[in-house]
């Protein structure tokens, strides 16, 4: 190609001084010339640049007890016996027997075979099919790959020395002295350059302390931290963890897991979007779809931000936070900016060596409630589960079927998981839609009142101090018949299918009977009157309407 670009511009035969100038040392100097010249320089760069890639060094024979030439291999092919080193840059290989293939610059060696590269990476093997050009290993049969103190058994594994790269299929084994830890699996890629490994197909890593199954991991020795992928299981003697993407670090026990991630321990399930864990320090950080299932209590908590303290048995969840709590025939469910599960352990000074335990549920703000049978509202809640109360502070409001109760402080005492009885302390009122037709309302006030119930329904109101009642009485046909309005010190009340049954003043009584059209409204509403059924949720979702 060169020559044929000098056939097409030939020297011109003028001696003009141009011409002449022109020329020198047979090489053109014309602006084309140049470019070609130019040109050619390029491509001469070029092919230099593309022999000097393409070599390749040779593989070297150092020792032999014998050495034969075997025509039938191929031309020059060659047979090694006996105490048998080679070497290819900076890799010394070993073995009893070997062929060794000048023309094709490659090998094959035979029983106990064994490779060395740098300070500390050795391989041994049964056979052993390596290329000088490629610097790719190929080894057979019961092989051991050491680097420090990893150690890789398998019998398939190519080796990359290009790229330093060990790939195994079949079937492997991994076992970190330092980190007494062993890992199994079908395939798996070993970068000695950064000690990084990837696993794929049946990948088991066994410690100790813990056990990970997954489809597919990446582990690195230096950071010891384990990259999981596709279904995982990590599984300890305290907790089973499950997800479908994560990391480990084996060193500082810290964990972050993805994707259907669920965590079971001390009998609770915790799922996420993400986990994230701390072993040592037993602290979690659960985000979005967060949920803690309290198998014991029966209780859901759920939140898109939750924090998790293991070593105090606590939990804090915010973000859309919700309780949901399962009874006999019923679910209560509870909204509020904040939940916190808290245990404290008290020691009896009344028993020996026995300490008392003391679980605690917390609802900071805007707290709202739904069952079928009874909903409410408060500022804030508190759930003592070794006593089985639950009180209410701050403007409390509770519906029950057609009873709406309020106090300054109001508390319920359960009993087999059912409402047992509720205590209104302080301004206690009790307030009841008379007609549904009419806005005529039966009322009762005290300083503090005590409701009973059976089945989930109030039967029975003790009033204690300054009494007062309002109520609309019928006759048998279900007629008004007049206004009833009483007061005394302490008044004992019977309901019936939601209506008033029985009123017994037990001190001091007095009372005046209105006919139905004669008093007026501030006859029939009692000091403190406030009907809230607007604020009352109305099904399980309404309690996130503040």
């Amino acid at each position: 190609m060169i020559l044929n670009i000098f056939k097409y511009y030939p020297p011109k035969s003028s001696t003009s001084t141009s011409s002449a100038q022109a020329l020198k040392g047979g090489f053109f100097t014309s602006p084309l010339e140049g470019r070609l010249r130019g040109v050619i320089t390029s491509c001469l760069f070029i092919i230099t640049l593309i022999s000097f890639a393409q070599k390749t060094s040779q593989i070297e024979i150092l020792n032999a007890n014998s050495l034969e030439f075997d025509q039938t291999l191929g031309n020059n092919a060659k047979r090694l016996i006996g105490n048998v080193q080679f070497k290819h840059d900076d890799a010394l290989m070993f073995c009893d027997s070997a062929y060794f293939y000048s023309e094709t610059n490659s090998m094959d060696a035979f029983s106990r075979v064994r490779i060395t590269q740098g300070d500390s990476l050795q391989l041994f093997g049964d056979s052993l099919n390596y290329s000088g050009t490629t610097k790719k290993a190929l080894l057979r049969g019961n092989i051991r790959l050491i680097n420090t103190d990893v150690t890789l058994t398998t019998n398939y594994l190519d080796y990359d020395r290009a790229n330093n790269v060990a790939y195994y299929f079949g079937g492997g084994t991994l076992i970190s002295k330092k980190e007494n830890n062993t890992l199994t699996s079908k395939q798996g890629y070993y970068y000695p350059d950064t000690k990084s490994f990837f696993f794929k197909q049946d990948v088991l890593l066994t410690n100790p302390e813990y056990t990970i199954d997954c489809d597919t991991m990446q582990y690195n020795s230096d950071s010891k931290i384990t990259y999981f992928y596709g279904p995982t299981t990590i599984t300890n003697k305290d907790q089973f963890i499950y997800c479908e993407n994560g990391w480990y670090n084996t060193k500082t026990d810290v964990s972050k897991f993805f994707k259907n991630a669920y965590l079971y321990s001390d009998k609770k399930i915790i799922k996420g979007d993400t986990l994230y864990y701390e072993k040592k320090t037993g602290f979690g950080e659960i985000l979005c779809n967060g949920s803690i299932n309290d198998t014991i209590e029966n209780i859901l908590l759920e939140g898109d931000l939750i924090h998790l303290y293991q070593n105090k048995d606590s939990v804090m969840i915010t973000k859309e936070a919700l309780l949901t709590q399962l009874f006999t025939d019923d679910t209560l469910f509870m909204h509020a900016d904040t939940f916190k599960l808290s245990t404290q352990f008290i020691k009896n000074d009344s028993i020996p060596n026995q300490t008392d335990t003391i679980r605690n549920l917390f609802a900071y703000n805007h707290v709202k409630f739904y069952k079928l049978d009874m909903q409410g509202k408060a500022d804030s809640v508190l759930y003592n589960f070794s006593d089985s109360t639950v009180n209410f502070f701050n403007d409390p409001v509770i519906w029950s079927d057609e009873n709406q109760l309020t106090a300054e402080f109001i508390y319920l005492l359960m009993k087999d998981k059912k409402i047992n009885s509720i205590y209104l302390n302080n301004d206690a009122f009790i307030i009841s839609k008379a007609d549904s037709l009419f806005e005529h309302f039966n009322q009762i006030k005290g300083d503090s009142m005590i409701g009973y119930f059976v089945n989930d329904e109030l039967h029975k109101i003790e009033v204690m101090q300054n009494a007062e009642t309002i109520y609309y009485g019928r006759d048998d046909d279900g007629k008004y018949i007049g206004v009833n309005k009483a007061k005394g010190n302490n008044m004992l009340i019977f309901i019936d299918d939601n209506k008033l049954s029985s009123l017994t003043f037990i001190k001091d009584p007095e009372a005046t009977l209105y006919p139905i059209k004669e008093p007026s409204p501030k006859d029939v509403t009692l000091k403190g009157f406030n009907w809230r059924v607007t604020e009352r949720p109305k099904d399980r979702f309404d309690i996130f309407v503040r």
